[in-house]
């Protein structure tokens, strides 16, 4: 154990001589006069005056002592039992009278620390469960993880991998019955989600059976009750898989869902999963995006190709001033939406950039062509201020209070650690109605700085992105993940909320057109009072009705940012109408939409327990596959085990000296001596 402390060490003198020196001054005023008066007159003995003399000493330099803020330091030891991490499937797979801990489980808490966990509520991710054991528990001394499940999976990657990556033995109670039953099932449907009008939808569906051998059924496409396509179905086998391909005529634009029926037979075990409805976005026409820039740049390529991962958008790329002097305002008047890429460079690109329509929506990505003087002259929604043109590299830092459109959270940590952008160094300003997804990371320092920034100026959605070298992101996209999904995502997100709103509506509100049965819904608001700036002073209200049970509900938007969140969880299958409203200086503002959410129950796809995957996952992870009525075995099988031990971990503990209950007990202590001693000699001091 050490003391240690910022002062200098001959501070601990002075605090010496201030205990000394206060002592004396109390205790020792007059040198000639008796200290105590005994019989006669004559001094008594100065024993207890000196007594409690050094005690006022002590109690004084320990005060000023700890005055100094003295810290602690000290190597501490703990002990830690091996973690034995129980985890349950809860899914839909599995029977009520197996949802509870089998017998002999709880055992375990008699030699090892037992953690409790389940997973499956909605869909079965056996390889998610086990990975997040993994990063919960890293830097624990993990012993084993027992898997409660009867080994049906339906999402995610593969869990034999996700085990062996866990490092930690799986020992596995196999629930469920694996016996074969009569049934046939929809088992996956294979669709574009958004189309055109008059086009035609091709669709794939898988359709899978068991113990039906040599009998026929009727797969059955219905829209809004209409029958629109039919093929027969023959199960030829006794474990029976095949594959239908087919076209769907699209006549009407709008939201169009679709109900797939298998006929059901006689003795199947479920005919819960012989039905499928998948939903799909028809589309007037494609939306047209223009990006134009005065040179040609990498970026230009990862935007479009980006852009056209999407079917519904269309993307026309002009570049340098004679490509663009074609473009007159009546064919910019046909865009959706124009990408600035280094605009404006000089003189000539301001005027073509005023000449542009105002409802038309853009996206400035600040580059080593862009003047920013002549960009600043704009009055965008953005101001840069720098003395010279100085380059700087600057990383994202995802803001975490952006609320005008959701970034999955994986996928917003995986952006984080994307290669810098190419940025101009200087002062950066935003007009009160930009809210930034990601701040600028400089030298490794966060800061507030915009580095992707998203609002509307006078009623016309805006974007800017301060730095070029996206491309990079694409890349280092594919690199981290496999494809580029992260980054196309963020573009289309980008371009979707820029270009979705090209009318002035001062109220809106931003919904996906399609969700899932199992997927949480928050819906976010924008209000723009009359100078079009972004206000959440007003309540925003609205109404949800189930088009289909005609069933409505009454919310209300509550502030979030510089507009409105309404989280609803998840909702029940079915079509939904949205009507929103509010009221802004004695006028009525209304918005209103449509979105629908989807069937998603994949528990009852498959009801035979898989018990071959549980006993490779124990197998190849050191554990092994017991029965529910095994399970009391748990507590012997670890117990056998040599790796299972406790693991002592030392570190170094640092305590301030003044919070030490002890020494406050042992002060307090001194003064209450030295108060008795006072009080008890009161009448034998001198005056």
């Amino acid at each position: 154990m050490q003391v240690f402390f910022d002062y200098p060490w001959y501070f601990v003198p002075l605090c010496l001589v201030a205990g000394a020196l206060y002592s004396a001054a109390l205790y020792w005023p007059r040198r000639r006069t008796p200290l105590l008066k005994g019989d006669g007159g004559k001094p008594a003995v100065a024993g207890p005056v000196i007594l409690l003399s050094v005690v006022r000493f002590v109690t004084v330099s320990a005060l000023a002592f700890l005055l100094l803020g003295p810290v602690v330091r000290r190597n501490v030891s703990q002990r830690e039992r091996p973690l034995v991490v129980v985890t349950r499937d809860v899914s839909g797979s599995i029977a009520e009278a197996e949802r509870g801990l089998p017998d002999g489980v709880a055992d375990l808490e008699k030699s090892y620390d037992v953690v409790y966990d389940s997973f499956g509520a909605g869909s079965t991710d056996i390889a998610a469960a086990l990975a997040e054991i993994g990063d919960r528990y890293a830097g624990r001394n993990l012993g084993a993880v027992v898997l409660v499940s009867d080994g049906i999976h339906n999402q995610g990657a593969n869990p034999e991998a996700a085990a062996s990556a866990l490092g930690a033995p799986i020992y596995t109670v196999a629930l469920g019955d694996t016996t074969t039953r009569r049934d046939a099932w929809v088992a996956t449907v294979r669709c574009n989600r958004t189309a055109y009008a008059g086009s035609q939808l091709p669709v794939e569906v898988t359709v899978r059976a068991t113990g039906l051998q040599g009998q026929q059924a009727t797969l059955t496409v219905a829209n809004r009750g209409k029958v629109v396509a039919s093929m027969p179905v023959n199960y030829a086998d006794n474990v029976f898989a095949q594959t239908l391909s087919f076209s769907i005529s699209l006549d009407k634009a709008g939201l169009q869902t679709f109900t797939l029926s298998l006929t059901p037979k006689a003795g199947e075990l479920t005919e819960a999963n012989n039905n499928r409805t998948v939903t799909v976005e028809v589309l007037e026409g494609r939306r047209r995006v223009a990006i134009v820039a005065p040179a040609a740049h990498p970026d230009l390529g990862a935007l479009k190709q980006s852009i056209e991962s999407n079917p519904n958008y269309q993307v026309r790329v002009a570049v340098g001033s004679q490509a663009v002097a074609q473009w007159n305002k009546d064919t910019l008047a046909k865009m959706d939406m124009v990408i600035l890429h280094g605009l404006p460079a000089d003189a000539g690109w301001v005027k073509w950039i005023k000449g542009l329509p105002n409802s038309l929506p853009r996206i400035y990505i600040i580059g080593a062509k862009t003047d920013l003087g002549r960009f600043n002259s704009l009055h965008s929604g953005l101001e840069i201020t720098a003395k010279k043109a100085v380059a700087e590299q600057v990383t994202a830092s995802p803001n975490g209070a952006f609320t005008l459109f959701a970034m999955p959270a994986d996928a917003a940590t995986r952006m984080a650690s994307l290669p810098p952008l190419t940025a101009p160094f200087g002062t950066y300003r935003t007009t009160a109605g930009m809210q930034s997804l990601f701040y600028a990371m400089v030298g490794g320092q966060a800061t507030d700085r915009p580095l992707m920034a998203f609002g509307s100026q006078e009623g016309t959605r805006c974007a800017f992105v301060a730095g070029e070298g996206l491309w990079r992101w694409r890349l280092h996209s594919y690199l981290m993940t496999g494809n580029h999904d992260d980054f196309d995502q963020l573009v289309e997100k980008m371009v979707v909320y820029t270009a979705t709103q090209s009318r002035r509506d001062r109220l809106h509100v931003t919904a996906e057109r399609i969700y899932r049965q199992d997927e949480p819904i928050t819906l976010h608001a924008e209000f723009y009072d009359d100078n079009w700036q972004p206000t959440n002073s007003p309540s925003v209200g609205c109404t949800l009705t189930n088009a289909d049970s005609k069933e409505s509900s009454k919310f209300d938007f509550h502030p979030s940012g510089t507009g409105y969140a309404l989280p609803l969880g998840t909702l029940p299958p079915g079509r939904y109408q949205l009507q929103a409203n509010t009221n802004f200086g004695g006028k009525e503002y209304a918005w209103s939409g449509t979105f629908v959410v989807e069937a998603y129950d994949l528990e009852h796809l498959n009801l035979v327990a898989d018990h071959s995957l549980l006993n490779t996952i124990s197998q190849t992870t050191g554990g092994e596959m017991l029965p529910p009525s095994q399970a009391g075995r748990l507590n012997q099988l670890l117990a056998d085990r040599n790796d299972l031990k406790e693991v002592i971990y030392s570190h170094t503990r640092y305590t301030p000296l003044v919070s030490l209950p002890w020494l406050l007990a042992l002060l307090v202590l001194l003064l209450g001596v030295e108060w008795a001693g006072r009080k008890y000699y009161a009448d034998h001091f001198t005056d």
